[in-house]
């Protein structure tokens, strides 16, 4: 019975030595064509450090991803923004040459529909989407900042019309996204405060050329304003042309250019934000490649070794087990 019992022992030890040996040579057959020699914790004691390395990088890839789409959405504002601008440059031409008091007021009338086009371009704009939400929504991006309201007395349909600024809750607030550990950008400003002074002053410069007068004199219209007479009004229109004019030049200098300044310090944040990312992402790859990656000289000549060892238990093995059997019989 004892010798029974010893030679099944025997059995069972050369059993689970040829288990061990094929699992180094799947141990390092996997190294060879993953490249990485640490595949589970127990691979390794460096098992913790690699794994709080491979945390670092998932949360830098997050960052990366958030800086790509606050960069693609302040460069579309950036661009809109700028589009602002070429329109007010070109609508202060208009009303220069409306303004001029040799001018008819027939001639002036004729001015007004493109002063009015270059309005709704910038309405157009204020209400703009990027990946389906309105730019300069704040939380109420859902809805379009600026929605279309209309005057008591008008001439064509374009002078009909003035645009508010929807104050709905959430409007005003300005949102915030977190680019790196302890970085926040900014991605927007209100909608009134970048676009109604010049879309007011564009309403009211269209009007004025046409022949309306605009209530009141400053601030948001209200849709109250009648008709010029002429000539007894000249003098009146060309005070309002030149008013608008003001207007929007107050427009430029206060609200359209300090956007363009702060969304391109903005952007710089980002670039800022993308080069310190990567030159961690770079030093925690090249660490985790020195704590996981593999040799693949040491691993080929580990799995010729660990082959060989497997041989040799199988042909051990099937010796012991060939001589217990006729020992038996």
């Amino acid at each position: 019975m004892t010798t029974r019992v010893s030679e099944l022992q025997i059995s069972r030890n050369l059993v689970n030595q040829i288990a061990q040996n094929r699992a180094q040579v799947d141990k390092y057959s996997n190294e060879i064509s993953s490249g990485v020699k640490v595949d589970s914790p127990g691979d390794s004691n460096f098992s913790g450090t690699i794994a709080q390395y491979q945390d670092t990088l998932a949360k830098l890839g997050a960052y990366k991803n958030r800086i790509s789409f606050v960069q693609g959405f302040l460069e579309f504002q950036d661009n809109a923004v700028t589009q602002v601008g070429d329109l007010l440059t070109r609508a202060k031409e208009i009303a220069e040459q409306g303004a001029n008091g040799s001018i008819s007021s027939q001639a002036r009338s004729e001015l007004a529909p493109e002063v009015f086009q270059l309005r709704d371009q910038l309405v157009a704009l204020a209400n703009s989407t990027y990946q389906g939400r309105y730019v300069w929504g704040g939380a109420d991006d859902d809805d379009p900042p600026y929605d279309p309201q209309t005057y008591t007395n008008y001439g064509s349909t374009a002078s009909s019309q003035r645009y508010t600024f929807d104050n709905e809750a959430g409007t005003a607030i300005q949102r915030t996204i977190n680019i790196g550990q302890d970085l926040d950008v900014t991605i927007n400003t209100p909608a009134n405060d970048v676009f109604d002074r010049a879309i007011q002053g564009l309403e009211r410069l269209g009007r004025a050329l046409e022949g309306y007068d605009t209530q009141p004199a400053s601030g948001a219209p209200t849709g109250a304003g009648g008709a010029y007479t002429f000539p007894a009004d000249y003098t009146n229109q060309t005070n309002a042309i030149k008013s608008a004019m003001d207007l929007m030049d107050t427009a430029r200098k206060n609200d359209v250019v300090p956007e363009q300044v702060s969304i391109g310090a903005r952007l710089k944040r980002l670039d800022t934000a993308t080069s310190l990312i990567e030159l961690t992402e770079n030093s925690s790859k090249e660490v985790l490649s020195k704590l996981q990656d593999a040799d693949y000289t040491d691993s080929i000549s580990n799995l010729n070794l660990a082959q060989t060892a497997l041989q040799a238990a199988m042909t051990v093995t099937s010796r012991v087990l060939s001589q217990s059997i006729l020992d038996y019989i």
